[in-house]
């Protein structure tokens, strides 16, 4: 019997294809509860409440909080103005990994994959399946949003202040500036120094 990789792919499952118990802030003030679903990549945010579906773009939301089943934890969402183009700013939606002087934040997408089977009946052959990925940004004290292209020599420009101590905790905890527990692991400890 030929075993399908493909049925495996299209049955994997994401944090935003599910509804999550929450609340939402719009920007005139109004706080809204129910069951939430969002697209970060087209900005929306779907609300379930009184067995009707409300959809609201980053343009009307200050911020919204889930309990996200997928990983037993609340996660928080800001909208945020951003440099979308030169000159031009709009409100996105971005999580919050890690809030303080310097605040870590994160947009998710799923994007197509191409990986190759590792096993003897399959050697050399590939297979297209979705995977979750995360692009990361820094929140400075004055208002400005860096992408973050999770390179080690440009967190430590971006923590230049404390560069010296930030790579010799990177290398004794033996962290990972792409991994997304490690970097706001890396910037916790970075607001804990430069705090103290």
């Amino acid at each position: 019997m030929l075993f399908s990789f493909a049925s495996v792919a299209t049955s994997q499952q994401f944090p935003s294809d599910y509804w999550h118990a929450g609340k939402l802030v719009l920007t005139d003030g109004d706080t809204l509860h129910g069951n939430i679903k969002y697209d970060l990549p087209r900005d929306l945010v779907q609300l379930e409440i009184d067995n009707q579906i409300l959809t609201y773009g980053a343009k009307k939301i200050l911020f919204f909080e889930i309990f996200d089943v997928t990983v037993n934890t609340y996660r928080q969402f800001y909208s945020i103005p951003y440099h979308v183009s030169p000159g031009y700013k709009t409100p996105i939606l971005f999580e919050v990994l890690y809030e303080g002087k310097l605040s870590l934040l994160s947009r998710e997408s799923i994007i197509q994959k191409t990986s190759h089977y590792n096993n003897y009946y399959w050697s050399g052959s590939t297979y297209t399946h979705k995977v979750l990925t995360y692009d990361f940004f820094f929140l400075t004290p004055d208002g400005e949003l860096i992408q973050f292209i999770e390179k080690k020599k440009e967190l430590l420009i971006i923590m230049k202040d404390r560069a010296s101590e930030i790579k010799a905790y990177i290398k004794t905890n033996n962290l990972k500036v792409d991994q997304r527990g490690d970097l706001a692991r890396i910037t916790a400890y970075y607001n804990s120094i430069i705090e103290s």
